[in-house]
């Protein structure tokens, strides 16, 4: 049998008179002893390792879930965005729809018999009904939706380009038209007076009825004639009973002619532009007193020259010629 063994301790007292105390612990009670605290040791920093790395985890996780509400989030924003820009996709094809119609155009490309690719007609209620439609695609994957984006860019948005180009070139087409198409009176309405109207009359110089092929406009000596519209000068010179006159060729419909000037200030070939002072009021040639002679000839024929003074008002007419 193993002799057992033991670890004394002697404890000295201060003073010599006093008695001296031992301890003596069994070396296999210690060493239990020692064991079972680093055990204890051992376990306590487990635990605070296992502690540690559950915070460490959960920090992560809170981490994640955070970038997981920021990736959603911005998913969200996305989505929002496509149906915006596609809502607004919606509303430019309804309006160049309208548009279309009224300047009697027909869809180009392969979009033909629609605004656009895509199938959306010419309707309000159809883009109404497309709207919805898309409203229930964005609850659709980011990956469909991004493929429904690329679709519009690629697809919608190029043909619209393609549609509304075209309704500007021919809106700048009739803008052009409308430039050289006369449309104001050639003398400041508030300065003079139509003293002889389009049509038949009584002539002042025979005194029979004859057909008066333009209107006279009254004001005051040397008051400046203006150009109704855009126009190249086809005539300056004297043409017989007219005496001084101009003549301007606006475009291949319409021409107009401004007789008994006192003098043009322009030279045949010059291009005017409307309200472009062309001469002043005269009363050369066979005329009874200082007024314009205004004609308009639209095909070669003429017209009545007042229904192109949009800017003449009705308290204007007065002193109408018998």
């Amino acid at each position: 049998m193993l002799a057992r063994r033991n670890l004394t301790i002697l404890v000295l007292p201060y003073s010599p008179h006093k008695r001296v105390f031992t301890i003596s612990i069994p070396i296999l009670l210690l060493t239990a002893v020692f064991f079972a605290f680093g055990t204890l040791l051992f376990m306590a920093s487990a635990g605070s390792w296992r502690m540690y790395r559950f915070q460490q985890g959960e920090q992560e996780s809170q981490r994640l879930e955070t970038e997981n509400r920021w990736a959603k989030t911005q998913i969200q924003d996305q989505e929002n965005r496509i149906k915006y820009l596609t809502q607004e996709i919606l509303d430019i094809r309804e309006k160049a729809g309208h548009v279309q119609s009224y300047l009697g155009l027909k869809p180009q490309g392969r979009g033909v018999g629609r605004i656009g690719q895509g199938g959306v007609e010419l309707t309000p209620r159809n883009a109404a009904l497309s709207s919805k439609a898309f409203s229930d695609e964005t609850h659709q994957p980011p990956s469909t939706l991004a493929t429904l984006a690329a679709s519009l860019s690629d697809q919608d948005i190029r043909q619209l380009d393609a549609d509304l180009q075209l309704m500007v070139s021919v809106l700048q087409g009739r803008q052009e038209k409308l430039d050289h198409t006369p449309s104001v009176s050639p003398v400041d309405p508030q300065e003079s007076w139509i003293s002889s109207s389009y049509g038949m009359r009584i002539s002042p110089f025979t005194g029979k009825e004859q057909f008066h092929p333009g209107v006279d406009i009254a004001g005051a000596p040397k008051t400046p004639i203006l150009a109704p519209a855009k126009g190249t000068v086809s005539f300056v010179g004297k043409d017989g009973a007219l005496g001084m006159t101009v003549r301007l060729k606006h475009d291949s419909l319409y021409e107009s002619t401004y007789g008994h000037l006192d003098k043009a200030s322009v030279k045949k070939g010059q291009h005017v532009d409307r309200g472009d002072v062309i001469g002043y009021m005269g009363n050369s040639g066979r005329s009874t007193g200082h007024h314009l002679h205004y004609e308009i000839e639209k095909n070669g024929k003429n017209v009545n020259p007042f229904q192109f003074m949009m800017d003449w008002k009705n308290n204007n007419l007065v002193m109408l010629a018998e």
